[in-house]
């Protein structure tokens, strides 16, 4: 049953379908890259925002079921000129780029 939840943890663990890229340095940053590599290429970024996300492991009420706590963190880039770019990670790995406006607009268009 242990061997289960393991190939059941690793599929959420992996990355999240292809979105918006982001580039530093001169290079695209891959899915999966830890925080200290996206540290290194972008620097740090505008914004940090910890949290974390709770799996349950079976039924809920069940004495087999176990709670799986996930660490997430957000970074917010906002370069000057461009989209702001969200990285999301899930235990220390990059799993989604999200896209957004511009921040030197100021909610102006």
């Amino acid at each position: 049953m242990r061997g289960t939840w393991c190939v059941v943890l690793v599929a959420l663990l992996l990355p999240v379908g292809a979105g918006a890229q982001v580039q530093c340095e001169g290079q695209l940053i891959q899915y999966g890259a830890t925080t200290q590599q996206v540290l290194d290429l972008c620097g740090e970024p505008a914004r940090r925002v910890r949290t974390e996300r709770v799996i349950n492991t079976g039924l809920v009420d069940s004495p087999a079921s176990e709670e799986l706590r996930i660490p997430v963190e957000e970074w917010t880039y906002e370069p000057p000129g461009q989209f702001t770019r969200t990285l999301i990670f899930e235990s220390g790995r990059l799993q989604k780029i999200v896209s957004g406006g511009y921040p030197d607009l100021d909610g102006g268009f």
